[in-house]
């Protein structure tokens, strides 16, 4: 199937390594032109050269945490590759999720809720009058799970920030035909102590962790016209964990 996706520009934060490096591949592979960042610049830029095979795609160290790096990396986006039609925030810090809410310092906070949430408002505030340019635009925040069950640390907290985030931006660039939309993965591959794999999918229908490539699916749709009248929503990947609150 043909999703009209071939020639369109996509900037993608968090995506050296990881869920953000699938995501990237993904747009790659549908004739997307990519923006790949990171905060680990080389990894970015070899993560780059690795999806150059199906795509143009350019790598370059990105802060999120940083105004001037979120400026500069949409400028950088825009100069190289003639604009933007396609932001995926994910870029993110798992920091307080195995600590008790109170337990984390008023710092940590800062730097948890600064790059979790502040930053997604700030690049899509940056990219916004770049996709006005272009006639509208989509944005896909990358939120989780955890917001969904018991909020009882401080990374789930944030996780629902961006949820209500998502909801707001939605709201807000409607008129400018920019739609905002999130994704919510349950427990995916990667280092995880193993009673908390199995706790966690102890309570999904589906009795197994998530692949990264789960997550493509909702991310096509969601950066496709198939989805042209769907805005501020949270789509679960999560294998039915929310089922099971």
């Amino acid at each position: 199937m043909d999703l009209g996706l071939n020639g369109k520009v996509a900037l993608v934060t968090g995506a050296a390594t990881g869920l953000g490096l699938t995501y990237a591949e993904a747009l790659a592979k549908e004739g997307v032109k990519v923006a790949l960042t990171d905060l680990d610049g080389p990894g970015a830029e070899k993560a780059a050269r690795e999806l150059s095979q199906y795509s143009t795609v350019i790598g370059f160290g990105l802060n999120v945490a940083s105004q001037e790096d979120i400026t500069e990396g949409v400028a950088r986006t825009v100069s190289e590759l003639g604009g933007v039609d396609i932001l995926v925030n994910n870029a993110g810090l798992a920091r307080g999720r195995w600590q008790a809410l109170s337990d984390l310092a008023f710092d940590e906070w800062e730097t948890l809720l600064r790059v979790n949430v502040a930053s997604l408002a700030r690049l899509a505030n940056e990219v916004r009058p770049h996709m006005i340019a272009r006639g509208g635009g989509v944005i896909v925040n990358q939120s989780s799970n955890s917001a969904y069950f018991k909020l009882s640390n401080s990374y789930a907290v944030s996780k629902l920030a961006v949820s209500g985030l998502t909801i707001g931006l939605a709201e807000e660039f409607e008129p400018d035909h920019i739609r905002v939309n999130g994704i919510a993965p349950g427990m995916m591959t990667g280092r995880v102590p193993q009673e908390i794999i199995d706790m966690v999918v102890s309570r999904q229908v589906m009795k197994r962790r998530g692949r990264h490539e789960d997550l493509v699916g909702a991310l096509l749709y969601l950066c496709s016209d198939l989805s042209s009248f769907v805005t501020g929503q949270t789509i679960l990947v999560d294998g039915g964990a929310a089922l099971r609150i």
